[in-house]
């Protein structure tokens, strides 16, 4: 947000600067007028404006997976609230600044309207004769002036023809506008210079007017020189007897220079120049290299109706054991199959295609903490016996977290305490915290995680379970079973239901872009699609057969925040489905936002998504 702030403060001073620098001093006061405007809009909303930079990187193909769920049953993850937030009160503070200026605004409004008099019409305009001696101004569609100026039914003509262009022109539509800018972005200290110029060039298009007509400068000056003294302290009000008057006299007799008309045609390269300075960059692939990866993604759907070479080769390993997959015993698994192989197993598996994590009969994968560093702040909150503190594997005391800085920690879990946990009522919140060293000698370790899909007798009691809530048509589901080999995390082996296998694979980037660190997701991509397919609803695809795909696309801004969310596939259903579960994976959550040559980035991404579905009919 600061950024921002700086951005618009900078591009409205700039464009400020260019208007004194070869506009103030030309008679050109229409295209003058719209260019303060335009500037002024301009400032505010280029800096939210994108602009998509082609980036020609290479894409390693996307790969198919199966998720795995680790959290308990018990529990759901969230984050607590902050306590106090100096956010919320700098934007109050900020609202009651913005307040205060809206409330001048009315005041000058109703203090105009309060003026005494009477109303009369005068050449089929409004006139409000006023009791007091007062200059004559103008405000909306009507002019102001002291009865004084009412002689013989008669108005001094170079006075309402000043007037009666303030008028005509709705000079007042501009006052207003940067007054309520004024009062929305206070903070920009150029728009008062802004409010300046623009009243400076709507007293020359009036004094223009008249002179035009009466041709008599010096007469029309002294009719200015003898108002000065009555002038009014109302900021929304057009005078007669504006207080710039050497300014004005200066301009009267002033000519353009030969390049005037030049000069407004500058404004459009100065205009572009500054929207690709000032504009938010997203750097996306080349259109070249999207063609390839479209051919890639068709590719990679042939290969899904056949077994890969990796799932061959896992095959001839895993049948030396099926036995041992046929009773689903995982500790044999983990005492029998030697280490080594398991590791070629785990190899193996990260390159399967759909078909072959559909099909295979165990799921061999690494099992890793995930780097989320928690803050100071929550890390004052765990002390706090609320929270259930558990410390590389262990429940430890509270206080002993006073040991520690925040940065001492690779990874934060925290979960809620629900009525179903035992746990429920002595604590809040479950905290699992992993110290750096822990967590580099449990991902050096390379420890298996063993998954068997479920049984005729257990998919059998699935399905029966799910007879008495879809009546017709239901999905042949996988059940899969987790649990670690590796025994100095106490993890709760946890079972989970999906509809189906879920495939998905992020945009990997490399290679020719070397100075370009695309944006991360707190925890890796694998936390992303985890979260992504722990929530997806496939109960709800009763109907549906085959193999069902979906690209989701977003942008990581350079704050780590989340915009322009879709998602885009064949199936409508299946990419609303999609965009549910891919917002709900992304809400309160800060991306680590990409860097080039070391700058935070907006970044585009892409995240395949695909589903397989068996779908059948139920005996009546």
């Amino acid at each position: 947000m600061v950024t921002i702030v700086l951005k618009i403060i900078l591009c409205s001073g700039i464009l400020l600067g260019l208007y004194h620098l070869f506009l103030a001093k030309e008679k050109t006061f229409a295209f003058n007028r719209f260019y303060l405007i335009a500037a002024l809009l301009f400032s505010l909303c280029i800096p939210f404006a994108t602009i998509e930079t082609k980036e020609v990187v290479k894409e390693i193909p996307s790969t198919v997976f199966a998720e795995n769920i680790e959290q308990p049953l018990e529990t759901q993850i969230v984050t607590p609230k902050e306590s106090y937030d100096y956010t919320k009160v700098l934007l109050i503070a900020y609202c009651i600044v913005s307040g205060i200026l809206i409330l001048k605004i009315g005041y000058s409004i109703i203090k105009i309207k309060k003026l005494k008099g009477r109303k009369i019409k005068y050449q089929n305009r409004n006139i409000f004769l006023l009791k007091q001696d007062l200059a004559p101004f103008s405000f909306w569609n009507t002019i102001y002036l002291s009865e004084t100026y009412f002689k013989d039914s008669k108005i001094e003509d170079s006075v309402f023809r000043h007037e009666e262009i303030h008028v005509k022109q709705k000079h007042s539509l501009d006052i207003l506008f940067v007054e309520v800018l004024k009062a929305v972005f206070w903070i920009n200290p150029l728009i008062w210079f802004y409010k300046k110029a623009m009243v400076n060039n709507h007293e020359f298009l009036a004094d223009e007017s008249v002179i035009s007509q009466n041709k008599n400068i010096k007469k029309y000056q002294e009719l200015i020189l003898q108002e000065i003294l009555k002038q009014q302290n109302l900021p929304l009000i057009h005078q007669f007897n504006f207080n710039n008057t050497k300014k004005r006299f200066i301009m009267m007799n002033n000519k353009n220079s030969k390049f005037a008309n030049a000069k407004k045609y500058l404004a459009i390269p100065a205009f572009a120049a500054l929207a690709v300075l000032f504009a938010e960059r997203v750097y996306a692939k080349d259109d070249v290299e999207q063609k390839s990866n479209s051919k890639i993604a068709a590719s990679s759907k042939n290969q899904s109706t056949t077994h890969s070479e990796a799932y061959r080769q896992f095959v001839k390993i895993i049948e030396k054991y099926n036995q041992i997959v046929k009773d689903q015993d995982y500790e044999k698994f983990s005492k029998e199959v030697p280490r080594d192989e398991q590791i070629q197993l785990a190899d193996f598996y990260l390159k399967f295609n759909s078909k072959d994590i559909i099909e295979t009969q165990v799921h061999v994968t690494y099992a890793e903490i995930n780097r989320e560093i928690p803050t100071s702040s929550q890390l004052n909150k765990f002390i706090d016996t609320k929270y259930n503190i558990s410390l590389d594997g262990k429940v430890v005391e509270n206080k002993v977290l006073k040991n520690y800085k925040n940065t001492d920690f690779y990874s934060v879990y925290i979960l809620k305490v629900i009525p179903t946990n035992p746990d429920y009522g002595k604590y809040e919140y479950g905290v699992v915290l992993y110290t750096n060293s822990y967590a580099k000698k449990y991902n050096a370790a390379k420890n298996i995680r063993i998954g068997f899909k479920a049984s005729d007798e257990e998919l059998e009691f699935l399905q029966l379970r799910k007879d008495t809530i879809t009546p017709k048509t239901t999905i042949d589901v996988k059940l899969v079973e987790i649990k670690d080999t590796y025994s100095d995390i106490n993890s709760t082996s946890v079972r989970i239901v999906g509809g189906g296998t879920v495939e998905a694979g992020s945009t990997a980037v490399e290679g020719v872009a070397a100075d370009l660190v695309p944006a991360e997701y707190p925890g890796g991509i694998n936390e992303l699609r985890k979260k992504v397919s722990k929530n997806f609803n496939s109960v709800i695809f009763g109907e549906t057969n085959g193999l069902v795909r979906s690209t989701i696309t977003f942008v990581v801004d350079k704050n780590g925040s989340i915009r322009d969310l879709k998602a885009e596939g064949e199936n409508e259903k299946f990419n609303n489905e999609v965009l549910r579960v891919a917002k709900e994976a992304n809400e309160n959550v800060t991306w680590k936002p990409a860097t080039k040559d070391g700058e935070p980035v907006a970044y585009r991404y892409n995240l395949p998504i695909a589903m397989q579905f068996t779908a059948y009919n139920k005996t009546q």
